[in-house]
């Protein structure tokens, strides 16, 4: 089909730009909206669109690579540092993914949680997206507490955060809400606390499956929306 590379070209544009993960949502918007949206980060407009530059680059990296390891891996990027996560069939993938985010000017660190067993069917994938979005909505309703200063990525069950946490209480609220929705295995914790966003980084997991077996009940794909843009479930407002 002569419009077929094309059509793969704007596909992996569109995905570089969804991998920002509400990065370039406040830009879109325009005006004062946009500079009190992206104001409440911690990392304001310049590390907002430092961040967005480069995941876009990684991602186009990972496309020009090979597409599936586009479609597979997940970037999130929060003050130049790089989280990749995703399942892949190849354990090659993994390192190579690492290497080509680390090539990206600008780039202080790479987290590298992409895992290589077993499939990933599109049950999971559609799970993990219900668990991310879960823990989003619930984030947004705590009080004082800076929602947007974190990113949330879920991969085989698996929940990864990062970004700016105010303290080490907040982090830890955090880390508790997360791990206690339904389908959560563990929690991967990269948030530091602000004002030490340049210290090396540091790796505190929660496993639900020593720490809190009550939490590890799944949740049935088919009892989820698998449109993520729909509201929240009454039962995770208030």
């Amino acid at each position: 089909m002569p419009g077929l590379p094309k059509l793969l070209a704007n596909t992996a544009t569109l995905s570089a730009l969804l991998c920002l993960n509400g990065c370039i949502a406040p830009l879109i918007m325009g005006g004062a909206a946009a500079t009190a949206m992206v104001a409440t980060r911690e990392k304001g407009l310049g590390g907002t669109m430092s961040d967005s530059n480069i995941c876009t680059k990684v991602k186009m990296n990972l496309y020009n690579f090979n597409v599936d390891l586009h479609a597979k891996v997940s970037v999130s990027v929060q003050n130049q540092e790089i989280l990749l996560t995703g399942i892949v069939q190849d354990p090659s993938w993994a390192q190579e993914a690492e290497r080509l985010a680390k090539s990206v000017e600008g780039v202080k660190n790479v987290i590298n949680n992409i895992e290589t067993e077993g499939d990933e069917t599109l049950g999971s994938m559609t799970s993990d997206g219900w668990i991310t979005t879960r823990i989003k909505s619930k984030l947004l309703f705590e009080n004082d507490l800076y929602s947007l200063n974190y990113t949330i990525e879920t991969a085989n069950g698996t929940v990864y955060l990062t970004g700016i946490g105010q303290s080490e209480e907040e982090i830890n609220r955090v880390v508790e809400i997360a791990r206690n929705v339904g389908g959560v295995k563990k929690v991967v914790n990269h948030v530091k606390i602000k004002g030490q966003e340049g210290t090396e980084n540091t790796e505190n997991t929660v496993d639900n499956s020593t720490t809190n077996p009550a939490t590890i009940e799944s949740t049935e794909v088919s009892d989820a929306p698998i449109d993520q843009s729909s509201t929240i479930p009454e039962e995770d407002r208030g």
